[in-house]
Formats: structure tokens, C-alpha cells, sequence
């Protein structure tokens, strides 16, 4: 089971008493698909075991699917199936803190892995706004889901970042909300003449 496509393997366990000329999977959004959809797929003729492979899917959609096996008197199917496509991970941006003129702290908690594992987490910031992964100011802090925690270093004094949580499966990329936040700046101080 991907994003995109899965796998089914069926069994005709039976020919009810005439051959089985045409054997498969038909597939749906909806409950109790049939052979009249175009979602199916044909697997060779007779009783035995075969593998479907499904293609064309959705990302993060619930499908219903059924194994058919056709003779001369009609089309039988087997019991029904469901499953859901993977999809991008869920996850949130940790407000930040601990600012200084050149360092402060964020991170992010992943609440769902989209069905395949989170195989980088982090943060990533910019001066301009929805940073990626593309950019090098990012972070890897791990991998899986929960919560973690980024320290973004050799920031700008008295400068405005936006940052994003992002996590990374093997579907894609999905980002938390960006937070913004301005580095601190030098104190400024003057000098009296003494007279």
C-alpha cells in the first residue's frame, strides 16, 4: 500500500461447475463495487490465486474493494475490503522561544505519520515567508512522530524570521504553521560629556 496503489491477492476457490473465463479486483470509493466499473482490474481465467494491483489511487482516500472471478452463468464476488491510501504526515509548529540576538528555539509536534514513517523532522526558517526544505537554514531532529524540539543558530541581530515545523514521509513533505519571531537587538547607550 502506497499513496498511489496497493496490492491485492485474491483466491477463486471454486469454478461453480462451468470455468472461470475472467478473475480480478474492482475497486471504489463507494461500498460494494462491481465489473461494471472501469476500477478493475483482469487477472487471467480458473481457480487459483492472483495478485491486483491497483493503480491511479488517491492520496489519504478510503477505498472498498471486492475479487471477482466471472463464468458462463454470471459474476461472483468475494467479501468486501476496505483500506486508505497513505498521506502527509499532521503536524503542528512550536511557538518560539528563548530568542537572543542570534539564536532562539522552536520545534514542532507530529501528531500522524500519513500512514508510512516520518523519515526527517525539523524546522525550517527564512526572512521571507513559508520557508522549506529546500533552504540549508533547517534542521534534522530525528525521525517517527511526537514532539521535538530545534534550535535555529546564526540568526541575524534585530531581524524578522518566519519559521516552520516540517515533517518528511515517503509520500512527501508537509509543514506546520508558520510562526514569526524578530531576534533581539544590542542595547543602545549614550555618553554625557562630564563637565
Amino acid at each position: 500500500l502506497t499513496a498511489i496503489s496497493a496490492t491485492i491477492t485474491g483466491t477463486v476457490t471454486a469454478d461453480g461447475g462451468d470455468s472461470v473465463i475472467v478473475r480480478g479486483v474492482c475497486w471504489s470509493t463507494s461500498t460494494k463495487p462491481t465489473v461494471a466499473l472501469t476500477t478493475k482490474t483482469t487477472n487471467g481465467a480458473g481457480k487459483g490465486s492472483f495478485n491486483a494491483d491497483l493503480s491511479g489511487l488517491v492520496t489519504g482516500t478510503t477505498y472498498y474493494a471486492r475479487t471477482y472471478a466471472t463464468n458462463a452463468y454470471g459474476t461472483a464476488y468475494s467479501s468486501e475490503i476496505s483500506f486508505t491510501t497513505q498521506n502527509l504526515p499532521t503536524l503542528t509548529t512550536i511557538a518560539v522561544s528563548n530568542i537572543t540576538t542570534i539564536t532562539a528555539t522552536s520545534g514542532g509536534t507530529i501528531s500522524t505519520d500519513g500512514g508510512s514513517l516520518v523519515i526527517s523532522r525539523g524546522i525550517c526558517w527564512s526572512t521571507t515567508q513559508n520557508p522549506t526544505i529546500d533552504l540549508i537554514t533547517k534542521t534534522n531532529d530525528g525521525i517517527g512522530i511526537g514532539t521535538f524540539t530545534s534550535t535555529l543558530v546564526n540568526l541575524q541581530i534585530n531581524t524578522s524570521y518566519y519559521v516552520r515545523a516540517y515533517a518528511t514521509n515517503s509520500v512527501g513533505t508537509s509543514y506546520g504553521a508558520q510562526q514569526t519571531f524578530t531576534t533581539n537587538g544590542y542595547a543602545t547607550v549614550t555618553t554625557n560629556l562630564v563637565s
